[in-house]
């Protein structure tokens, strides 16, 4: 797939330097419209908040020089062409590059809501929504909190939930930190030849999933519990 190059998102008289304290933000949509005008809006009207790039697709070709873009905290993610990925993959790849994800959707069907929620998503908002609901919803997902549009929440409360869905990684992690006899995060990482940093980040994401689906597994026990009732776990 061609990979298509970022856009810098307008800085204007807020300074480079002050960006350091702003929300970064990077917006991915097939309809340039959509990027100049959400863009525009969000320099306007919400202070903290700093796109620092627009791409019409994802995954994407970083702009040669642009230091520091590849370090967007929110990845605001509208329609893509598509190429034959569901849109939990979209989400999952993204997360895996260290960004936290606000979905803009328009008629988007139930099917393909909840998974991208499981797949990490902490935001969805309409494309149809005032765009106070859009910078709302970045500044809840940069703090790691699950922001629904009314709407949204609505269509998902009509329809039945999804489980947690877990990757194929994940899912190998879980069962050797989980296992009766556990390896702990370092054995894992060494019997994965993968760091301890990476395990503790793919357990934070399953525990994240399962809070936004209103789940506490804050501890191993319900954690390991929660996994076996939905099948990840013998």
């Amino acid at each position: 797939m061609h990979k298509q190059p970022l856009r810098i998102g307008p800085i204007g008289a807020r300074g480079i330097a002050e960006l350091h304290s702003d929300i970064r933000v990077l917006i991915i949509d097939r309809h340039q419209l959509l990027l100049d005008s959400l863009s525009q809006w969000l320099f306007m009207n919400a202070p903290g908040i700093a796109v620092r790039a627009s791409a019409s697709a994802w995954p994407l070709q970083w702009v040669p020089g642009s230091s520091g873009i590849q370090d967007a905290d929110v990845a605001v993610v509208g329609e893509l062409n598509d190429d034959g990925r569901t849109l939990a993959d979209i989400v999952a790849s993204i997360t895996m590059a260290g960004m936290q994800v606000v979905l803009l959707v328009d008629e988007l069907p139930l099917s393909h809501v909840q998974p991208a929620l499981d797949a990490g998503a902490l935001a969805i908002v309409p494309k149809s929504a005032d765009p106070g609901y859009a910078a709302a919803a970045i500044r809840a997902a940069a703090s790691g909190r699950q922001y629904i549009h009314p709407d949204i929440e609505a269509m998902l409360e009509s329809g039945p939930r999804t489980r947690v869905i877990l990757s194929e990684r994940e899912q190998r992690i879980a069962m050797l930190y989980l296992r009766p006899e556990p390896h702990g995060m370092r054995g894992v990482a060494e019997l994965l030849g993968i760091s301890q940093q990476t395990v503790k980040s793919h357990l934070h994401r399953v525990r994240r999933r399962y809070a936004a689906a209103g789940i506490d597994v804050g501890n191993v026990l319900s954690l390991q519990d929660r996994l076996r009732k939905d099948g990840w776990l013998a």
